[in-house]
């Protein structure tokens, strides 16, 4: 596209003709041709430098294989312009916007301007900027914007440069010094009526080739006249369920990033990661309508993958998540948004002697506001209720409240 210069070059050239035309002066004409040849050069020297620009970029986390919220992340440009010879044009004054979806929304990454003086027929320039990761989810980096307006300024030339990048981050973990849930109930093995190896004997049944001999019950063996040997009950590790809140509650528009949802994913990392530490088998309870939660114990991979990629846009409340008849020996219920309904089942679970916790997310406290969840603490706190109130700090200690 021919800019403003192209324009006032070619006027220049057109009234030196004109000037020539009148004064019959030779070099008025030689100017005038030179002014004029100058456009067509322009076009021509740089016709082909950034059809022919290839380009490829990487995230990196240090010596880190996972990229999580609040984690420094290097981002490496390289740039490529094939070719060879003198008949390959080079690409020259490059400029290059780069907008990276990773940095926070008033960080100069989000549109960060790159000037590149040149890039010869056939070679490469690497490129190399840091960024704070501002926040987690699946990340994906828009076309790298690049002009030139290469010679001589008379032409600007734009192109999207497609460079399909996805990032995944993981939300925020701080591992935890002690959870009062897992501390205090030191339940070591969760028996199940059905047949395995433990202590505990469940009865007795019909030797089979492969018994041990030493588990051969002989009270049996006496009355019935045939060998009978014990069979014990399965001992397993109890399992903690994270249940998170994903309705699609009404949330007021985000202020930032500081928000009751985003610290209750955070949450829910840091007791996956101590549960995960201290060996407990992880189960998710969520509204599969806003993303599908794993049956089953989950690995801590999958956890964190899971809470990278879950947003607030479930159509079913916790309370029909938690009516579930069988959950695994510790509950830890997590609500980013206050719900009156859910007190009731948490009541009934404590009086069933389960490991319990609530741990409420105060949205008042928060920038964007909201309801109080204090009435609600208050009243689970009265039911017996193990509760943490979670409320904003600026200074980021959600972990320390629990």
């Amino acid at each position: 596209m021919p800019t403003r210069r192209s324009f006032v070059l070619l006027l220049t050239a057109f009234l030196f003709y004109l000037l020539a035309n009148q004064t019959q002066v030779g070099w008025l004409y030689v100017v005038a041709a030179m002014l004029a040849g100058v456009v067509p050069a322009g076009w021509w020297l740089g016709r082909s430098g950034l059809r022919r620009l290839t380009a490829a970029r990487q995230v990196r986390a240090g010596a880190q294989p996972d990229l999580h919220e609040g984690d420094e992340a290097s981002v490496h440009l390289a740039l490529q312009l094939p070719g060879r010879g003198w008949w390959s044009s080079p690409a020259a004054l490059l400029r290059l916007t780069e907008n990276c979806p990773l940095a926070a929304p008033d960080h100069p990454a989000q549109a960060l301007p790159i000037f590149v003086p040149g890039i010869p027929a056939g070679g490469e320039v690497q490129l190399a900027y840091d960024v704070l990761i501002d926040r987690r989810g699946l990340h994906q980096f828009p076309p790298l914007q690049v002009e030139s307006r290469a010679p001589f300024g008379l032409f600007r030339r734009r192109r999207r440069l497609e460079m399909p990048t996805r990032v995944l981050v993981y939300p925020e973990v701080r591992p935890l010094a002690r959870l009062e849930m897992l501390d205090i109930r030191p339940l070591a093995e969760q028996v199940r009526l059905h047949s395995g190896r433990s202590s505990e004997v469940m009865g007795v049944r019909p030797y089979r080739t492969g018994d041990s001999p030493r588990h051969i019950h002989w009270r049996s063996v006496a009355r019935r006249q045939q060998l009978m040997t014990k069979e014990f009950a399965e001992e397993a590790q109890p399992g903690l369920t994270l249940a998170l809140d994903v309705f699609a509650h009404p949330y007021p528009a985000p202020a930032g990033k500081h928000t009751p949802f985003e610290w209750g994913v955070k949450l829910a990392a840091s007791i996956g990661e101590y549960a995960h530490r201290r060996r407990y088998p992880l189960h998710l309870a969520a509204d599969s309508s806003a993303l599908p939660a794993p049956a089953g114990p989950v690995s801590w991979p999958v956890l964190l993958d899971y809470l990278a990629r879950i947003q607030p846009a479930g159509r079913r409340t916790l309370v029909d998540l938690l009516a579930m008849p069988r959950l695994p020996t510790f509950l830890a219920v997590i609500l980013p948004w206050p719900n009156d309904d859910v007190a009731a089942l948490l009541a009934l679970r404590q009086r069933q002697r389960a490991g319990l916790l609530a741990v409420l997310l105060d949205p008042a406290s928060f920038p964007a506001g909201g309801p109080s969840a204090a009435p609600l603490a208050a009243e689970l706190g009265a039911a017996g209720v193990p509760t943490r109130l979670v409320r904003f700090d600026p200074a980021g200690g959600w972990a320390e409240q629990l």
